[in-house]
């Protein structure tokens, strides 16, 4: 075979490459020097080879479901009840002077069974194939990150249902029960030059001996209500809307906060925060700023629950030609007042 000389190579230009091999791009070379026939000038790399991606996925902000922590919970049947009812039962009687020949005095018992309708809702969960593991490439788990929604979903839609109950069921919610007793109003506030701040709500003063007198308010309002079955040592809880907690770090002169006063006078009282019972973050569900004060248990039963027939079914997982896709459904009574008595709403706070 004939040896190719570097002569030979000079003698080789890219138009000759082009016309006799079919070769583009080739670098020429001049005097020592390589010049570019095609690529154009550049000093840089692709940026997906400069590109870090975070193994630790971060995810939106939801507001927080609470009302199962707060208002306790249970379940009550199962996803095949549509109705359940609660035995209510008041002891009555009346007693006579004693004689050996009086049939005077009687005592008697009358029940009442309360009646709640269950709601039932789902959602689906879908993926396909190539979406699953296109993302898959990107190292996300695609299909547990949309289970975790289609959870999420469930539980946001219980939550408001807890709170809010449904029209056209017999289906009550924790705060606008019809059920409850009326609501109270805050006291005036007034400002530490001794006049009217014009508003009785917390966020008009920074006393917090006056936001302090609203829940002695609420407090005597519910000794009233449950005829004398309350103490200063009953379990109770103080539910405050999440826009007013910091009202609890209000402090006095004598370095005294009404987180304070309320531990140190009421040593069972449970304080509890929540979204919903404000205007601002209630998602529009709520147009009042209101708390709640209310008995946890009296005489060892439990005065209120969140009830569910089903907290959480997952369906047969279908699966198609290229998408594979699944239904869950939950159940729910809504909240459950056995005791509406026992509690006090204050609105406008």
């Amino acid at each position: 075979m004939k040896k190719t000389t570097d002569t030979h190579l000079r003698s080789v230009t890219p138009e000759h490459l082009k016309r006799d091999f079919g070769v583009y791009g080739v670098m020429e070379r001049h005097s020592g020097a390589f010049d570019s026939a095609v690529t154009a000038p550049n000093s840089g790399i692709p940026s997906i080879f400069s590109t870090w991606t975070d193994p630790n996925v971060k995810r939106a902000l939801i507001t927080p479901t609470r009302s199962e922590e707060i208002y306790d919970s249970g379940r009550k049947g199962d996803w095949l009840t549509d109705t359940a009812q609660f035995p209510f039962i008041e002891l009555s009687g009346e007693t006579a002077s004693y004689d050996d020949y009086s049939q005077n005095g009687d005592s008697d018992a009358n029940a009442n069974w309360v009646q709640r309708q269950s709601f039932h809702f789902q959602t689906w969960t879908k993926w396909g194939e190539r979406e699953a593991e296109r993302m898959g490439a990107a190292r996300l788990d695609w299909v547990s990150q949309k289970n975790e929604a289609s959870i999420s979903v469930l539980n946001k839609a219980s939550n408001r249902i807890n709170l809010f109950g449904l029209e056209g069921l017999q289906l009550r919610g924790a705060l606008n029960d019809t059920a409850l007793p009326a609501a109270i109003q805050p006291t005036p506030k007034i400002a530490s030059s001794g006049t009217a701040t014009g508003g009785n709500d917390w966020m008009s003063t920074t006393d917090p001996v006056q936001v302090y007198n609203d829940i002695l308010k609420a407090f005597q309002q519910l000794s009233v209500q449950m005829g004398g079955n309350v103490t200063l040592e009953s379990p109770l809880t103080l539910v405050i809307p999440t826009e007013r907690q910091q009202c609890l770090l209000y402090t006095n002169q004598f370095r005294v906060s009404l987180r304070s006063l309320l531990q140190e006078n009421l040593p069972n009282l449970k304080i509890e925060t929540l979204p919903e019972a404000g205007s601002t973050l209630s998602g529009g569900l709520s147009k009042v700023t209101q708390m709640q004060l209310f008995l946890r248990e009296v005489d060892g039963q439990r005065t209120v629950t969140t009830a569910f027939t089903e907290k959480l079914r997952a369906h047969a997982v279908e699966r198609y030609s290229s998408y594979v896709r699944q239904k869950k459904t939950q159940g729910t009574w809504g909240t459950i007042w056995y005791y509406p008595i026992a509690c006090v709403t204050m609105v406008g706070i």
